[in-house]
């Protein structure tokens, strides 16, 4: 099961696995990611995995093809676990998926993967200098209406 976390800023989705994963527990978090990507750029995650469980077919595909859609809308995953072998899963996912950084933390490092996580995106969307300012112009478009010009 999926379950939406406080978020440490507002371009990051903070989510909880604990057991498997369907449609039903699948849905809010895209939801959530489709809508901080309306207001920044590029988004960040942060996953505490309790336990894995089983994914269903259908929301394997919908993840996947999300994650297709969205490979350049991500910056940072911050992944939070006590697993040791995700570590290494963590540091060979970094040949394969060049545009978001990915980083493994410990339970006891629950802290720092929250600070880590939370830091603007390069792009400067995001918290930071000029975040609550209102755009003018051409920049009053939506980062969503940026993307969809391209």
């Amino acid at each position: 099961m999926l379950t939406l976390l406080k978020s440490p800023a507002d371009h990051v989705v903070a989510l909880h696995l604990a057991g498997h994963i369907d449609q039903a527990s699948l849905a809010p978090i895209i939801k959530e990611c489709d809508e901080r990507l309306a207001r920044h750029e590029r988004i960040s995650l942060l996953v505490e995995i309790e336990r894995f469980g089983l994914i269903t077919p259908a929301a394997l595909l919908n993840d996947i093809g999300y994650a297709l859609r969205h490979l350049g809308d991500f910056e940072r995953e911050a992944i939070i676990s006590k697993a040791d072998w995700l570590r290494h899963v963590t540091e060979f996912s970094k040949h394969l998926v060049r545009s978001i950084e990915v980083r493994h933390f410990s339970p006891d490092e629950r802290e720092a993967a929250y600070a880590w996580v939370a830091e603007p995106p390069r792009g400067g969307s995001g918290i930071g200098a000029g975040a609550n300012k209102a755009p003018t112009g051409h920049d009053a478009q939506t980062p969503a209406a940026k993307r969809h010009q391209a």
